[in-house]
């Protein structure tokens, strides 16, 4: 299904405060996602850019947990919705989603290295060091994804899928 555009307008733009923000909201089927909403905004007086994929529609929660025993399971596709919780309990690793979060389809690698990159400087490689080990392959982990909306997968035939009536969405 190609994306339909279900929503069009010219708002006021948060950067420049013209009213020349082109903001347009398409729906489109993403097969085991479910139908996703893709926001595209656009300012023609600035070039301020909003880019955004929101779910749809939500499923019934689950708990997903992949053990990762060797360097290919690093490789393995992940996608985290927004309203999902990735706790990686061995390196002690628990994200927590916030109002402006965004759904991320990237490797189990690639969930580390946006761990990394987000604690910047507070992560010098001597204080990550065990995350440093298990992003290179040379650490058993286990990869746990609680999803409130029931839309996170990860693409093994390894992964360990649980349904939840409920899941907690409270931080620590």
């Amino acid at each position: 299904m190609e994306p339909k555009l279900i929503f069009e307008a010219k708002l006021k733009c948060p950067v420049c405060g013209n009213e020349t923000l082109i903001a347009r909201d398409y729906l489109y089927d993403a097969g085991e996602v479910g139908k996703l909403v893709l926001s595209n905004w656009e300012c023609t007086s600035c070039n301020y850019k909003f880019r955004d994929v929101k779910p749809y529609e939500t499923r019934e929660p689950k708990t997903l947990e992949f053990v990762v025993e060797k360097e290919e399971d690093l490789n393995v596709m992940v996608y985290r919705s927004p309203f999902a919780i990735v706790k990686i309990p061995e390196l002690g690793i628990e994200i927590y989603p916030a109002n402006a979060s965004q759904g991320i389809l990237s490797t189990v690698e690639g969930i580390l290295e946006d761990f990394l990159e987000n604690l910047g400087s507070l992560c010098q490689e001597n204080d990550c060091h065990d995350v440093y080990e298990a992003k290179e392959g040379k650490r058993k982990f286990t990869l746990i994804i609680e999803d409130s909306s029931g839309l996170s997968f990860i693409k093994s035939e390894k992964v360990k899928i649980t349904r939840s009536l409920s899941l907690s969405q409270t931080q620590p």
